[in-house]
């Protein structure tokens, strides 16, 4: 299973070389490749949510 931790970097990373691919592309958000790595970053994150919010509470451990 993979850490919130872990999927944070990913995102990070992942948001890092969109990031990269835009300046390259001139700022055409248009363009597949941007595109398909923004979705792709979408989902991450989304998948990070999901996962955050079904972490017990460890604050109240009683749930």
């Amino acid at each position: 299973m993979t850490s919130l931790a872990e999927k944070e970097r990913e995102i990070e990373t992942v948001r890092s070389q969109l990031h990269l691919l835009v300046q390259q592309k001139q700022g055409d958000f248009s363009d597949k490749e941007v595109a398909a790595m923004s979705i792709y970053l979408d989902k991450l994150i989304v998948e990070y949510e999901l996962a955050s919010t079904r972490r017990p509470n460890q604050a109240n451990p009683s749930g």
